[in-house]
C-alpha cells in the first residue's frame, strides 16, 4: 500500500504572495534610504560648491587688495624719484586690477543681490585712483614731478585709498566669515548623515533578518517534506506519497511528485519487460555487426592482398620479357632492323609495365603503412632543378617555356630524393601533357618555417570543380585527357602516396585564368628513419 500522510488541516497561503510583500517592504526600506542618501548627497554638494564659491570670491578681492596696494607703492616710489621708470608695470597692474573686478562681478552674480551691490561701491571709489594714476603717469613722462606730486597728494587727501582700502578690508573679512559658515554647515551635515547612518543599517539589517527568518522556517519545512519524498523515490519506493503542504505551490508541486511516481511504478512493469525483449534484440544485432565487421575486414585484406599479389606476381614475366629482349637486341638474323625494332617496343613495353607494377605495389603498400623509402639528407631545390633540366627537351620541343623561381637558401630534408623527383616529374610532366605551344609552366619552391612548399602551375586544359574531387583515385582521367595520348590514371595517386609517406600534403587547385596549380607540402623536421 502507498505509504501517505495528510495534515490534520488545510491552508491555501501563497508562497509566492509572501514573497511579494517581503521584496515590497525591503523595496520600499530600500527606495527610502535611496531618496534619503541623495537628498543628502545633494544639501552635501550645494555646500560643497558654495564653499568653493565663496573661497574663490575672497581670494579675488585678497588680489584686488594687493594689487591695488601693489600700483600705490610704484606711484609712491615714482614721484619720490621724479620718473616714471616702469610705466609698462603700470599698465599691467591696471589690467590685473580691471581683470580682477570682472573675475568678482561674474563670481558674484550667483550670489545674493548685495554682492554685487557691494562691488559697485567699490568700483566707485577705486575708478578715481585709476584715473589719478593715469593723470600721475602722463605728468611724470611729461617731466612734471610737481604736478604728479600734487595729483598724488590730492588722491592721499580725499581718503579715497584709506576708504577703499577698508571696504576691501570689510569685504573679505565678511566673506571669510561665509566661508567658515559653509564648512561648518558641511561639516555638521556629514557628521548628521554619519550619525543617522549606522540606526538606519542596523533597521534594514533587523527587517532583512526577520523576514530571511519567516522564509527559512517556511521553505525549510516544506523543502524537507520534498526532500524525504525526493529521497523515497530515488531509492526505488515508488509507493510513497507526499503529504500536502501549507503553501499552495510547494503542494502542488507534491502532487506532481505524487502523479509521477504512480506513472513511473506503471512504466516500469512494462519497461522490465521491454528491457528482456531488447537485450534479446540487441545482442542478435550485435552479433550480426560483428559477423559484418569480420567480413568487410576479411574483404579489404583480400583488396590489399590481391593488389600487392598482381604487382608481384607480375614482376617475374615481365623481368624474363625484358631479359629475352634485351639478349634478340645482341643477336643476329636475317633482318637485324626489323628484330631490333620489335625487341626495342618489347623492352619498352615491359619497362612501361614493370614502372606500373612498382607504382601499384607501391601505392598498396602505403595504403597499409608499409612505403619503402631510401631516406637521407636531400637538397630539395637540386631536385626540382634536375627535373626541370630533364623536361627541358620535352618543353622546347613543344614550344613552352619552364619558369623556374627558387631561392638562395637551399633547404635540406630527410627525404627519399629518388621518390621525390618522381613527384615532381609527374607534375611537370602532366603541366606540358595538357599545355599548349606557347604556353608556360611555372615551378616554384617557397621556404616556411616548419616546411616548404613546391607549385607547379600551367595555363592548359584545367579540370572542372567535380574532376578535382576525384584526381587522386587510381585509373581516373578527366574527359579532357582522355583524348591527350600517355597516361595511366596512376600519376597522381603515386604522387600522392609518395608525400603522404614523407608525412607531407599534395593538392591541386584551379588557377585563376585557367589551368591547374599543384602544391606540394613538405615538413622540415622529419626524423631519420620514418616511413622507412
Amino acid at each position: 500500500m502507498p505509504t501517505e500522510i495528510r495534515p490534520s488541516g488545510r491552508s491555501n497561503t501563497r508562497f509566492v504572495r509572501k514573497l511579494h510583500w517581503a521584496f515590497g517592504a525591503m523595496l520600499l526600506i530600500t527606495l527610502a534610504l535611496a531618496w534619503y542618501f541623495y537628498d543628502s548627497v545633494e544639501w552635501y554638494e550645494h555646500d560643497v560648491q558654495q564653499i568653493a564659491r565663496s573661497n574663490q570670491i575672497l581670494q579675488s578681492y585678497q588680489s584686488l587688495a594687493g594689487q591695488t596696494s601693489r600700483l600705490l607703492a610704484e606711484m609712491n616710489q615714482a614721484v619720490a624719484a621724479g620718473a616714471a621708470d616702469d610705466t609698462q608695470g603700470w599698465r599691467v597692474e591696471v589690467a590685473g586690477i580691471g581683470q580682477t573686478v570682472e573675475d568678482l562681478r561674474r563670481e558674484l552674480a550667483g550670489e545674493a543681490a548685495g554682492g554685487l551691490t557691494r562691488l559697485a561701491e567699490i568700483e566707485r571709489v577705486l575708478n578715481p585712483i585709476l584715473d589719478a594714476q593715469s593723470a600721475i603717469s602722463e605728468a611724470l613722462q611729461a617731466g612734471a614731478r610737481e604736478v604728479a606730486a600734487a595729483e598724488l597728494g590730492r588722491l592721499l587727501g580725499e581718503g579715497r585709498v584709506a576708504l577703499f582700502e577698508q571696504m576691501v578690508d570689510s569685504a573679505i573679512n565678511d566673506q571669510a566669515v561665509l566661508v567658515t559658515r559653509s564648512q561648518r554647515g558641511a561639516i555638521d551635515l556629514a557628521g548628521y548623515i554619519t550619525g543617522l547612518l549606522p540606526m538606519l543599517m542596523a533597521a534594514l539589517i533587523g527587517v532583512t533578518l526577520f523576514i530571511a527568518w519567516l522564509f527559512t522556517r517556511s521553505l525549510t519545512r516544506s523543502v524537507r517534506v520534498l526532500h524525504d519524498g525526493a529521497t523515497a523515490f530515488g531509492s526505488g519506493d515508488l509507493g510513497y506519497r507526499i503529504p500536502e503542504l501549507r503553501e499552495v505551490e510547494f503542494r502542488r508541486l507534491g502532487e506532481e511528485f505524487n502523479t509521477m511516481a504512480r506513472e513511473l511504478a506503471e512504466h516500469r512493469a512494462r519497461l522490465d519487460d521491454a528491457n528482456i525483449k531488447l537485450e534479446a534484440v540487441v545482442e542478435e544485432r550485435t552479433r550480426a555487426l560483428k559477423t559484418s565487421n569480420e567480413k568487410l575486414a576479411a574483404i579489404d585484406d583480400n583488396r590489399r592482398q590481391l593488389l600487392a599479389d598482381i604487382s608481384h606476381e607480375f614482376r617475374t614475366p615481365l623481368t624474363v620479357i625484358q631479359g629475352e629482349a634485351e639478349i634478340a637486341l645482341r643477336g643476329s638474323g636475317k633482318s637485324d632492323d626489323d628484330y631490333r625494332d620489335s625487341l626495342r617496343r618489347i623492352l619498352e613495353q615491359s619497362r612501361q609495365t614493370t614502372r606500373l607494377v612498382d607504382d601499384l605495389l607501391f601505392i598498396a603498400r602505403a595504403e597499409v603503412g608499409e612505403s619503402r623509402l631510401d631516406l637521407g639528407e636531400s637538397a630539395i631545390a637540386d631536385v626540382l632543378d634536375r627535373v626541370c633540366d630533364d623536361f627541358t627537351s620535352k618543353a622546347d620541343g613543344k614550344g613552352i617555356r619552364i619558369n623556374r623561381r627558387l631561392p638562395d637558401s637551399r633547404p635540406v630534408l630527410v627525404a627519399d630524393s629518388g621518390r621525390l623527383g618522381q613527384v615532381f616529374s609527374i607534375l611537370i610532366d602532366n603541366a606540358l601533357k595538357y599545355s599548349a605551344s606557347g604556353q608556360e609552366v611555372d615551378v616554384a619552391l617557397e621556404n616556411g618555417a616548419d616546411a616548404v612548399t613546391v607549385t607547379v602551375s600551367d595555363r592548359g586544359i584545367g579540370l572542372s570543380e567535380e574532376e578535382l574531387k576525384h584526381v587522386f583515385l587510381r585509373f581516373y582521367r578527366s574527359k579532357k585527357a582522355e583524348g591527350h595520348d600517355g597516361g595511366t590514371g596512376l600519376g597522381l595517386p603515386v604522387a600522392k602516396a609518395i608525400v603522404e609517406a614523407h608525412g607531407g600534403e599534395i593538392s591541386l587547385e584551379l588557377r585563376v585564368g585557367g589551368g591547374i596549380t599543384s602544391k606540394v607540402r613538405l615538413p622540415l623536421d622529419r626524423g631519420l628513419g620514418e616511413g622507412a
